[in-house]
Formats: structure tokens, sequence, C-alpha cells
């Protein structure tokens, strides 16, 4: 259905035929097909402050922190390659970092960057995230030919995660366990469902906003719909 679609689009951006011209053979078709599915729209402009808008009112983004809970998950091998590249575009920041050794150890020092860069935007300061947190985002990057990951929220500290009068809804930002990503000239639907595929962790689709929220707890997925109030083109 979905080739079928892009069939039909690719014919109507090729001009018709002229007299005496050949037609259009699928061969033709298949070789413009990578130019049509890499033009993915521009993904909308989104803050920090509005994906935690969003993502606030979503059940299956919180959990109550207690002390089994608070235990970093064990590291899981997804098929990565051990090295994750992030971009965080609010402080323009770039990061290659090979966190495991060909011999699968990891690296603390390599991971210890990638927790600088995923730190609260709003106080500075950064979590220790779970490996597998890692893995998860490095079997992702790999997934969609190695482009880099954008990183629209990592961790958040408890004072600036919202919480909710009267209840103990706890953010896995809080916990650094969580990553709000998406990938330049990826459908995120695309980033949504392979990522689910792993069954490793929680995924929240956001189409609307153009984002993925994966974390490290238990397998689950859903999606938002919606965009937060004063996005932009909203």
């Amino acid at each position: 259905m979905r080739i079928a679609a892009l069939c039909l689009l690719l014919l109507l951006r090729c001009p018709p035929p002229s007299a005496g011209s050949a037609e259009i053979t699928a061969a033709d078709l298949m070789e413009r097909m990578p130019d049509l599915i890499g033009s993915v729209p521009e993904p909308p402009e989104i803050t920090e402050d509005q994906v935690m808008a969003l993502e606030e009112d979503d059940p299956e983004t919180h959990i109550f922190i207690n002390r089994a809970l608070a235990r970093p998950p064990r590291p899981a091998r997804l098929g990565g390659d051990g090295r994750l590249r992030l971009i965080r575009p609010d402080t323009r920041e770039k990061i290659s970092a090979a966190y495991r050794r060909p011999d699968g150890s990891y690296d603390r020092e390599e991971l210890e960057r990638l927790d600088r860069l995923l730190r609260c935007r709003f106080t500075g300061k950064h979590a220790e995230m779970p490996v597998r947190l890692i893995e998860i985002l490095d079997a992702v990057e790999d997934r969609f030919g190695g482009r880099p990951l954008v990183v629209m929220s990592g961790y958040r500290t408890p004072a600036v995660n919202k919480h909710v009068p009267g209840a103990a809804r706890w953010s896995l930002h809080m916990l650094g366990w969580a990553a709000d990503i998406r990938i330049a000239g990826t459908p995120t639907e695309d980033i949504a469902r392979f990522a689910a595929g792993l069954k490793t962790g929680g995924v929240g689709h956001y189409p609307d906003s153009g984002f993925v929220h994966i974390d490290a707890g238990r397998a689950r997925r859903w999606e938002k719909r919606g965009r937060s109030a004063g996005m932009a083109g909203s």
C-alpha cells in the first residue's frame, strides 16, 4: 500500500513522456524512489518546556520512584556498534562517544561524556544514565544509517520536573532513564516502530511534535497526538 502510494507520487512528479519518447519504466521509478523517500518534511520547532508539557499528562511516562525502581536496569546488547553520536540543538553540542570497547567492556569516561550531554538543561546537573538506555539509543542510531540522534530532552532534576498535585507522579527523566529524540530526515513513526520492536524499554510516539520518547523502563508503547500550547505553527 505504502509502496504503491510512493510510486503514484513519483509518477506525478515525473513529466509526461513527449511524443516519440519512451514510457517511464519500473526501473526509472525505482531509480528515483530514494529521492522521494529521503524527502521528509522538516519537523516542527519545539522547546524542552513544550516537550515536558506534552509528557506530563501522559501516565505512561511516569512511575513511582522507590528502592526497587531506583536500581539501574541491566545492560542489554541490542546490535549497536558501541559508538553513539548525539546532537543537542539548544546548546549546539555534538558528541561521538565510543562507550563500549572491542572486548565488550564499557568505558566509564565515554559514558560520562554522554551523561554530561544528556544533562538537565535547567540546572546543568547530570545523572548516571543506565547503559541499557545508551544501548537502546545506539541500536536506533545504527538502524537509521548512523545519523546522530537529536536530543530534545534527557535528564531532569526533581526540582525541575513538574508534579501533579495530590499524587506522586514522577517522570523516568528524573532517574536519568529517558531521552526524547528525533533523527533528521527520518519519520518519527519509523523510529518508534523500530524502538518498540526491540522490546527493551518504553517508547512514546509524539508525531505532531516530531519526537520519540525512549526509556529504559518496562517494555511498553504509546502514541499521543496534539501539540503543546504555544508551539510554533499551532
